[in-house]
């Protein structure tokens, strides 16, 4: 297994940070090429595992649809992957098989494949209920209004509304108030309005019209969620002010919440035109800190490890469909922080965060096979001088320059070894 030793040269730093384009915006506009057939270039497409993933099997599939056997299509451990691909196999002629890693297997998609079911689709678990494996025959799917139950993912409701103008009368899809990472949903719209099609969104359902996308060439915003470690490194860190490029005040993605989250733990977000820069500030917020986490969930590894190594007690509501990520995040989580002396305890409002007294070495840290677990923790060794961190590779499902960016600001050095 390979290990990243970690050590911190305590140097102050004061510099430029690159950020890979969005992975959530990504997707979404290579789904709406497949669907318009259409060869536009996107500046700034991201380069991460999930990305590369869903554009590798979009392209596979234009080319076996005609096959009588099913084409076979690995997601690997890619959430995003196998849920558009879900929607947008569903509509498209062929037989395909959509698969993915044995994490994969155990992440819900059940209430996406029941709404697709009511719309005509012909899907088959492949080995157990409610899971992928998917076997997908593709057809003609029915314009109806469905009740979809969102309370484990959004993007069940974004992979429909991806899908939803090529349906004869478009899709009316209501998910009432419980739909989680709702942020998401608003992502999908806006970029969906801006490629030419007719959304109405409330909180309780969305209505998609029919049309066809009108694609045209724009540069991808810089990826909100993989700031959020280095909003880290600012709040442990004694002399370091960071700037990243191409993060807009006016954007897309939900993970803005970063600037409001970390200015009550020592980070204050300077908003400039190209970009924002990170400054430390002299003081924490006082008292027992309090989060909502229904609309951002990408950011909670990080704002956890932060709270735990700066000492501060927090509640974080609304995360329960943590559980159902890359990993059980809040398992993970609480594990790997028992080992700086922290704990993450359910109450009734969410769970409590819970910052404890750290041991002088501390034992390896485990990935858990999570990009997010892997980079929340890598900041750690500014705050105890080293960590470990088991399996870094995991990083290249959403940054793979992730170990790069970080070795270049001086501030650490690095040790790979095979244990």
């Amino acid at each position: 297994m390979k290990v990243y030793r970690i050590i911190s040269n305590k140097k102050k730093f004061r510099g430029e940070i690159l950020l890979p384009g969005s992975k959530s915006i990504s997707n979404r506009l290579l789904i709406m090429l497949a669907l318009a057939g259409s060869k536009i270039h996107f500046q700034q497409l991201s380069e991460a595992d999930d990305t590369l993933k869903i554009k590798r099997i979009l392209k596979l599939s234009s080319s076996c649809s005609s096959l009588n056997i099913p084409m076979i299509a690995d997601a690997g451990n890619a959430g995003t992957v196998v849920r558009f691909l879900t929607a947008y196999f569903s509509q498209l002629n062929g037989k395909w098989l959509l698969t993915g890693g044995e994490r994969m297997k155990n992440r819900p998609v059940g209430g996406l494949v029941e709404a697709l079911r009511k719309l005509n689709a012909d899907i088959v678990y492949a080995e157990n209920e409610g899971f992928p494996p998917l076997l997908i025959t593709g057809k003609k799917l029915q314009s109806k209004k469905i009740n979809v139950d969102a309370s484990q993912s959004s993007q069940f409701i974004s992979a429909l509304m991806l899908i939803a103008p090529y349906l004869k009368n478009g899709l009316h899809i209501h998910f009432g108030d419980q739909a989680v990472s709702f942020s998401y949903i608003e992502m999908t719209t806006r970029l969906m309005k801006k490629m030419g099609i007719d959304v109405q969104l409330n909180s309780a359902e969305v209505l998609v019209k029919h049309g066809k996308y009108s694609l045209k060439p724009i540069q991808i915003e810089a990826d909100w969620s993989s700031a959020a470690y280095w909003y880290q490194i600012v709040a442990f860190g004694d002399n370091i002010e960071i700037f990243l490029p191409q993060l807009e005040k006016e954007t897309l993605q939900g993970d803005k919440a970063l600037a409001e989250i970390f200015v009550q733990l020592g980070v204050e977000t300077v908003f400039e035109k190209t970009g924002i820069r990170l400054v430390k500030k002299s003081s924490l917020k006082t008292g027992i800190l309090h989060f909502d986490f229904s609309s951002f969930p990408d950011i909670v590894p990080s704002v956890m490890v932060s709270c735990a190594a700066l000492g501060k007690r927090a509640i974080f509501s609304n995360i329960e469909h943590l559980r159902y990520k890359e990993s059980d995040r809040i398992a993970s989580i609480d594990k790997e922080l028992h080992k700086i002396g922290a704990s993450v305890t359910k109450i009734n409002t969410g769970y409590c965060l819970n910052p404890g007294n750290s041991p002088c070495d501390i034992p390896p840290l485990n990935s858990h096979n999570d990009h997010r677990i892997a980079m929340s923790l890598s900041p750690l060794a500014l705050r105890y001088g080293k960590v470990e961190i088991e399996n870094p590779d995991v990083v290249n499902k959403s940054y793979p320059a992730f170990w790069k960016e970080l070795e270049k600001t001086g501030i650490f050095r690095f040790k790979s070894m095979e244990v």
